[in-house]
């Protein structure tokens, strides 16, 4: 399995313990019955991922995630048919996610949460993305945030 990387941009995280992190990322692949094919986490101020926002998505806006989905047609594990796969199962999951500690520090407070409360929210958001989740639809972000809650609870043991 290759490695879960945290890269520095243009910011410092200062509250973030990679090496807790790395372990309850790799709980969260697990969980979803994935491996992971390389993923880096590239932290980031709002200048730097609005210019990715716009020059790659065309979207003038701030976000606080993006993810970059390097995993191959077909790379799943061989039991399973990648076309069949269902969300997670199976597959070798490989991109870059890039998260803007701005946005992170801001919707943490605005929704009353630590700071690293709302980073492993979106480090998991990242990799459900990567996972096969979607969220254009009030349906798909429904499901998103319901894994994301489910994930937080089992692979970084929040309580209510």
């Amino acid at each position: 399995m290759k490695e879960i990387a945290f890269v520095e941009q243009d910011v410092k995280v200062r509250f973030l313990k990679r090496t807790d992190a790395r372990e309850s990322l790799l709980k969260v692949l697990k969980r979803l019955k994935c491996s992971s094919g390389g993923i880096t986490y590239i932290f980031c101020s709002d200048k730097a991922l609005l210019k990715i926002n716009r020059e790659y998505l065309n979207h003038d806006t701030l976000t606080d995630v993006i993810t970059f989905d390097y995993t191959m047609p077909g790379d799943s594990f061989p039991m399973f048919n990648s076309n069949s796969l269902e969300k997670g199962k199976g597959r070798i999951v490989s991109g870059d996610i890039y998260i803007s500690i701005d946005r992170i520090k801001e919707n943490a407070e605005m929704f009353h949460v630590k700071h690293i409360d709302e980073l492993n929210r979106v480090m998991i958001h990242g990799i459900l993305h990567l996972a096969g989740f979607k969220d254009k639809t009030p349906e798909e972000e429904k499901e998103i945030h319901a894994k994301e809650d489910e994930m937080l609870k089992t692979c970084f043991g929040y309580v209510e």
